[in-house]
């Protein structure tokens, strides 16, 4: 595991932290495995670590991570609800809330009104 930047963002109280995971032989290591190498790699324990992203190279054997490393489990448990709740959001697009699905109900369908006929205009004669 190689570190390549790391940014220190005193006001979330977390450290945003991106390496570089070399895996031979091996498919891209899940959440769990890359929880336990980053918690080894900082001395930090597995409870403050959050992975963002997972970015494996096409062709290579190589992944990108960024993660951010938190000062205490109660800071990660704070800024994740508010994370969790929009994952669980997007997740329920699919399926409305269930009053948007009884104002649907409600509505009727439009009758289309009668289509008029367009007359032409009558024609100026031209003069001679």
């Amino acid at each position: 595991m190689k570190l390549i930047k790391e940014k220190t963002l005193p006001l979330l109280k977390r450290t945003r932290v991106t390496y570089e995971l070399e895996h031979f032989k091996k498919p891209t290591p899940n959440e769990k495995e890359i929880i336990k190498q980053l918690s080894e790699k900082t001395k930090s324990s597995e409870d403050v670590i959050s992975v963002l992203h997972i970015y494996p190279h096409f062709g290579r054997e190589k992944s990108k991570i960024i993660a951010n490393i938190y000062k205490s489990k109660e800071d990660k448990e704070n800024f994740e609800k508010i994370n969790k709740k929009k994952k669980k959001a997007k997740e329920g697009e699919a399926s409305p809330p269930p009053a948007q699905e009884a104002a649907k109900k409600e509505e009727k369908p439009k009758e289309e009104a009668p289509k008029e006929e367009v007359k032409e205009a009558p024609k100026k004669e031209e003069k001679k």
